[in-house]
């Protein structure tokens, strides 16, 4: 048997016979203090709930004395101000032992039972299905027909002939071509043999000469 009870704003869990420390109260050693702010309360198999609080119950205690916390120090200190500021502070409490718990009219609720989580059935995505389909094609090919479109040894090599490209300036070229010579025919005096305007103007000369 326990109940959850509200005192001086902060929440408390009682039991019979159980000894807490509250929050300061009015009240003198051995003086009886009622509690009617019950927000929960549970009982063998059975929870009570409160919306918010449960009506008519209580939770029965008897003042045991009264004290104070241990002792925290707090420190102020501002930068570059030339302050300090040293200070004790023990908070009071009140000692209470819980007499009886009433449960009153509240509504009789069972405990909620946790559910292992149900496992989902895997979807199927039919949109993958649609891609499988051209594999299959390909499998249903003739093994011949594989080999020849896709085996890369299969296809033949395409033979043909670089074409060699002679090294020249634009003028040369078109002074050849106006005058019907073939750039390889002529020897260059450029760098690394580039035929120039003047090699195919020699050309031309030793041509007429001829």
């Amino acid at each position: 048997m326990y109940a959850i009870f509200e005192a001086k704003g902060k929440q408390f869990r009682a039991e019979p016979e159980m000894t807490l420390l509250v929050p300061t109260l009015d009240a003198e050693p051995g003086e009886k203090v009622t509690f009617d702010q019950v927000l929960l309360a549970g009982r063998d198999d059975e929870v009570i709930v409160g919306r918010p609080s449960l009506e008519g119950a209580s939770v029965a205690t008897e003042v045991v004395r009264h004290g104070r916390g241990e002792k925290i120090i707090v420190y102020k200190m501002k930068r570059r101000k030339g302050y300090r500021k040293k200070q004790g502070h023990r908070q009071g409490f009140t000692e209470i032992r819980v007499v009886d718990i009433d449960f009153g009219a509240g509504r009789s609720v069972e405990a909620p039972k946790v559910e292992a989580p149900k496992k989902k059935k895997p979807v199927k995505d039919e949109a993958a299905t649609p891609e499988k389909k051209p594999a299959k094609a390909a499998a249903d090919k003739p093994a011949v027909e594989q080999d020849r479109d896709e085996t890369p040894e299969a296809v033949e090599p395409v033979k043909a002939e670089a074409a060699v490209e002679i090294d020249a300036t634009d003028t040369a070229r078109e002074l050849a071509a106006e005058a019907g010579i073939d750039l390889a025919t002529i020897e260059g005096t450029g760098k690394e043999g580039r035929v120039l305007k003047s090699d195919v103007q020699k050309a031309i000369k030793a041509q007429e000469g001829s």
